[in-house]
């Protein structure tokens, strides 16, 4: 395999990888798949979304085992003192610094002299602009957590709230595992709290794969769909901009 040398100890140097994987099944990028030919163990982030494919045929695709790490071991770091004996890589759905998490592993890289490199790739923060909404338009991303029966936070609708004050467009990213019906029920309950009329909104599944979006009112959207998906709350719509989303999917 090819590794760097360090000419002063003669010492070999690993590196640690950071992939971003793209949206679909086969984004990933020939110089991240030649840069997985070098490592000895590859681990994939399951925990920031819902995959559109298999992981088993991920596998297939970069034609190694991966191993998969929840949130709880990625927080932790451990596995990057991995590096010490081997290349590793992480695997990460979309782009590989979309979630704040990953830039915590540059920053330990940073200060206990890990060798690193990122592969950058697409992720839902621009593909969002098949809706046809412009992204320098868009304000700050809300996320939207499952509720629970004892814990239900709403204040990402203080976020579209206050882009709406700007005029700005919300994306709002859905929690893993939150089917859509549900999601709808929380969207209309928190809008209602905070008095945000929103109209129509915007749904975009699987951005990226098979680029299904829908502009309607909250009660007339379906009540289930693929994921991962998406909300967009649009806010003061340029005339193109309205054009484009009035000849998105009817309900």
């Amino acid at each position: 395999m090819n590794r760097q040398i360090n000419k002063s100890n003669l010492s070999i140097i690993f590196m640690f990888y950071l992939i971003g994987l793209g949206l679909n099944l086969k984004s990933i990028s020939a110089e991240a798949l030649d840069a997985l030919v070098k490592c000895d163990k590859i681990y994939l982030e399951n925990y920031t979304v819902d995959f559109p494919y298999d992981i088993k045929d991920l596998k297939k695709v970069i034609k190694k085992e991966v191993i998969e790490l929840n949130r709880e071991n990625v927080e932790k770091e451990e596995f990057l003192n991995e590096t010490k004996k081997r290349d590793i890589a992480l695997l990460v759905y979309g782009d590989a610094l979309s979630a704040t998490t990953h830039i915590s592993l540059i920053l330990k890289c940073k200060k206990e002299k890990i060798q690193y490199k990122v592969f950058h790739n697409a992720s839902v923060l621009t593909a969002i602009s098949e809706t046809g909404l412009q992204l320098y338009k868009f304000g700050k991303t809300a996320s939207m957590p499952a509720w629970k029966e004892n814990y239900k936070p709403d204040s990402f609708m203080e976020i579209v709230l206050n882009n709406q004050k700007i005029k700005a467009h919300t994306l709002i990213l859905v929690d893993i595992g939150l089917n859509l019906a549900d999601a709808l029920g929380e969207l209309k309950i928190s809008a209602e709290k905070y008095n945000v009329n929103l109209d129509k909104i915007i749904l975009c599944s699987q951005l990226g794969v098979e680029n299904k979006v829908i502009y309607a009112k909250i009660d007339k959207m379906p009540k289930s769909i693929k994921q991962p998906f998406c909300f967009i709350i649009p806010s003061g719509l340029h005339f193109t901009e309205k054009e484009f989303l009035e000849s998105l999917d009817k309900i």
